[in-house]
């Protein structure tokens, strides 16, 4: 029996199952957890024979969201930042492009998605492997970011806890991860509309371990040394997964405005975004 990774309650109720494997909510603190067992450091998100990349969603479609968190954290003319999880190393070559004074370096598990981001993307500060086995220095950066990974990590404290030591104090560590409650109703739609069948994404039950809220990602944080856990609404990536409809980038756009002015006139406090983007701070 898998218990919460914030409060260690094995006291849990099922708010989803999906083809099989249920989705468990801490009936304590309220965090939401996959009752798959996943591997610590999984590999196989960017693997495959001679797998061939979709750059219109890994490139084009997330330009406007690096565009957004460029201009609204990277103020300075100069600063170091770590990307984790940087996958095919298009944030990294976004930060060194539109800030010149910044280094950007990226680390990424999948020895396949770093020969991408080393070769065709010309990257040569991506590298493969854990970063806990970087020997990168401590307190040396800035800003370290992670973009869709803390949700795939099932033990996620010392990964933070490590992350916390490379910081500068006063640097900040950035997480973007989906907003649960807003995918977990997304997801009901779906089975209402379509039913429960395989392959149809819902929650991703088996890739997504950890689900998020915006107090249980604040309370990770503070468990794992920061202070001042901070929530912004950004771009949003302009595509829709398995649609070409240009209608439904116009309709999540749309969303986004939408959800941005509730987020602002409720000063902070409602937050309808697909998507959690928070930022940390070391003291």
């Amino acid at each position: 029996m898998k218990s919460c990774i914030l409060c260690q309650s094995s006291e849990s109720k099922t708010v989803f199952n999906e083809n099989g494997t249920p989705i468990l909510e801490c009936k304590n603190c309220g965090h939401v957890y996959s009752s798959y067992e996943q591997e610590e450091h999984y590999e196989g998100y960017w693997n495959g024979a001679e797998q061939t990349y979709d750059l219109k969603w890994w490139d084009d479609a997330h330009r406007a969201v690096y565009s957004d968190f460029i201009s609204t954290y990277l103020k300075s003319d100069k600063g170091n930042l770590l990307d984790v999880g940087c996958g095919l190393g298009f944030f990294v070559k976004a930060v060194l492009t539109k800030k010149p004074g910044w280094s950007a370096v990226g680390y990424e598990i999948s020895k396949q998605a770093v020969k991408f981001a080393n070769e065709q993307n010309g990257m040569k500060t991506v590298y493969a492997g854990l970063v806990q086995d970087s020997k990168l220095p401590k307190e040396s950066f800035d800003i370290i970011t992670l973009w869709d990974v803390i949700e795939h990590i099932p033990k996620p404290h010392s990964l933070l806890t490590y992350l916390h030591g490379l910081l500068k104090p006063g640097g900040i560590l950035f997480l973007q991860t989906p907003n649960f409650p807003i995918q977990l109703a997304k997801a009901n739609l779906k089975v209402k509309l379509k039913g429960m069948k395989e392959g149809v994404h819902y929650l991703e039950a088996k890739d997504h371990v950890n689900n998020y809220k915006m107090h249980t990602l604040a309370e990770l944080g503070k468990q794992c040394g920061f202070i001042e856990p901070k929530y912004k609404v950004l771009m949003p990536i302009l595509s829709v997964s398995g649609s070409k409809s240009k209608l439904a980038v116009y309709l999540k756009l749309g969303y986004y405005y939408f959800t941005k002015l509730i987020f602002t006139l409720s000063f902070s406090t409602i937050n309808w975004n697909n998507t959690l983007f928070l930022t940390l701070k070391k003291p």
